[in-house]
């Protein structure tokens, strides 16, 4: 037995998706319980951090945790390019941080919040999903409530033992240092591209202050196996101009992570359930960026469920407006991708090399707005009105028609 009475929302997960879900419930009244696995929240790390100085700022996140970048430099084996920008339009966070400001928030706002404590299976009362049975401390218990949000990630605890069906045929499989430096300039980023580094996906260093630096590599499973921890302890032991420029290090964590990489999940909701987060697919596969998202998402779902529990209707048919939700701001961006990301984890190493090497002369904001997934058709707009060249006809044509609809 466990000391909490029903609730009305029992969120599984304590990172960005659950924590957001948990705020925006807890803010419309509702009891709300968040059960994280981890011993703390924010830890271990398990995401580079990347994303968007303004975006972040307009979701909420404050000043103090967002790491300013302005300087760019992008390379593959032959090929290299550089943006400076004016303002910071990429950042890098502090993660740990921004977890346990966004638990703050949530536990404010009237939520309670418990670590160690493993969600295992549904719990079902005549025929309908009511609670969970977890292991908190190494005990088993029980928690009951009228709604679950699946917000576990990639693990997707409740989501796998209800038997709702996930595409994670492919994924993204990421390891990363933290590392201690005075030789690389904290407001650059690099991101590497080729089979340098690795086969199948990409290469980062992202400096967040204080001489601390995470390099990284991202592989494309099952497209390559390769072991992530293994090629980027090999690559940090080259004499590359990146890690030339990282040297001396002395290593402080070592991050392991996966993030879904096959679109987004069929359905995202079911009766007393919505499913959120890398749960459930909402990433944007290009970059692998989820935390943008998922705040944003996470406070959506948060939202549904408490006009879920005031109108006493917390079925799939109420839940549903959920999924339209999220979908028709993320949906088309979220799927179009999916789409790119399976064409260039094909490229080969001439290939980059050629890439790169034409987007030296495409406008920043094009650059800045493909690294970020904004597929929409302002962004076929500006490719058209300054870079007109930067894709055949044809290609923008199938853009435009598959943002359209028409």
């Amino acid at each position: 037995m466990n000391s909490f009475e029903q609730q009305d929302v029992i969120v599984i997960g304590g990172g960005p998706a659950g924590l957001s879900a948990a705020k925006a419930a807890a803010s419309k009244g509702l009891s709300v319980l968040l059960l994280e696995k981890s011993l703390e929240i924010g830890y271990p790390v398990h995401t580079s951090g990347g994303s968007w100085t303004k975006e972040l700022t307009e979701l909420g996140i404050p000043n103090k945790y967002i790491h300013p970048i302005f300087h760019l430099d992008v390379l593959s084996d032959n090929a290299k390019f550089t943006i400076d920008y004016t303002k910071s339009e990429i950042c890098i966070i502090d993660i740990r941080g921004v977890y346990q400001h966004l638990a703050e928030e949530a536990s404010l706002a009237g939520g309670v919040i418990l670590t160690n404590t493993i969600a295992r299976e549904p719990i079902y009362e005549n025929g309908k999903l009511c609670g969970v049975k977890a292991v908190r401390n190494g005990k088993l218990v029980e928690y009951k409530a009228k709604m679950l949000i699946d917000a576990s990630g990639f693990s997707s605890a409740i989501v796998r033992k209800m038997g709702i069906e996930k595409k994670n045929v492919s994924y993204g499989n990421g390891a990363e240092y933290e590392i201690i430096t005075n030789s690389w300039q904290q407001d650059k980023t690099a991101i590497m591209l080729g089979s340098t580094f690795s086969p199948v996906g990409y290469a980062w260093v992202f400096p967040y202050g204080e001489n601390r630096v995470r390099v990284g590599i991202g592989v494309v499973a099952p497209k390559s196996m390769a072991n992530p921890l293994e090629l980027l302890e090999n690559y940090m032991n080259t004499n590359h101009e990146i890690t030339r420029q990282l040297k001396p290090y002395s290593i402080l964590e070592v991050h392991l992570g996966a993030v879904p990489n096959s679109g987004y999940i069929e359905k995202s909701y079911a009766d007393n359930l919505m499913i959120v987060g890398d749960a459930a697919g909402q990433v944007l596969g290009i970059a692998g960026e989820g935390i943008r998202l998922a705040l944003d998402i996470g406070r959506m779902a948060g939202e549904t469920a408490a006009n879920a529990i005031k109108e006493q209707d917390t079925s799939e048919r109420f839940l549903k407006q959920y999924e339209t939700l999220w979908k028709k701001k993320y949906g088309l961006s979220i799927n179009l991708n999916h789409a790119m990301n399976e064409i260039i984890t094909n490229y080969s190493d001439a290939k980059w090399d050629k890439v790169i090497s034409i987007m030296k002369d495409v406008d920043p904001d094009i650059i800045l707005a493909l690294m970020k997934g904004n597929f929409d058709m302002k962004l076929v707009s500006m490719i058209l009105t300054r870079n007109p060249g930067l894709f055949a006809y044809n290609a923008i044509k199938m853009l435009r028609k598959t943002i359209s609809g028409k």
